[in-house]
């Protein structure tokens, strides 16, 4: 069976620096990191979704700008860089990165049976990403699992956005839809 890791917007405008960014998320970067090195040495493909945004973009009716393409806050963080080159990187100027104009070629491209996401925000971009592909799939009939890793996914916190709360919630909407929901990133590398 022929996994596909997701990686969702592990960069630094929502981790170290930026409008959106939040320093707890980074509690995941180490799961996702282990992750990775696994899918590098099953030779399995890595998907790798930044935001990067044009100035003037119309997410920022919704949400403060942020991620602006070649800033700082639109790279990948550092601990993923080494593997950078054994990733299909998709820059979005969206939250929902199955609405990349690539992503469905990427997508028969890659042949994967299941799609693992993991990533940051759980409740916006993952949330997003995972209902689409999900519904995608369940579209055209095609067998092809989605999951998403309970430990390796995180959002934002803010006042009037519980972190914890917000977190939940995006899980069990997902697990609703038919996305499987794994808790823990050890169970992929058993």
């Amino acid at each position: 069976m022929k996994k596909c890791l997701v990686i969702i917007d592990m960069i630094h405008g929502f981790i170290h620096e930026g409008a959106l960014s939040d320093s707890s998320i980074d509690k995941i970067t180490p799961n996702i990191v282990s992750l990775t090195k696994y899918f590098i040495e099953k030779d399995y493909p890595i998907l790798n979704f930044q935001d990067s945004h044009d100035e003037n973009a119309n997410e920022f009716m919704a949400f403060p700008p942020h991620c602006l393409k070649e800033s700082h806050e639109a790279e990948l963080i550092d601990e993923l860089v080494p593997f950078k080159n054994k990733m299909v990187t998709l820059y979005k100027n969206s939250t929902n990165g199955f609405m990349h104009p690539d992503f469905i070629n990427v997508f028969d491209k890659i042949h994967a049976d299941e799609f693992i996401c993991v990533g940051c925000c759980t409740d916006i971009c993952v949330l997003q990403f995972a209902l689409s592909l999900k519904g995608y799939i369940n579209q055209h009939n095609l067998k092809v699992g989605v999951s998403v890793v309970r430990d390796t996914v995180e959002t934002f916190g803010l006042p009037g956005h519980e972190q914890g709360q917000f977190n939940e919630m995006a899980i069990t909407l997902m697990a609703n839809a038919g996305i499987k929901i794994i808790d823990s990133y050890k169970e992929i590398m058993e």
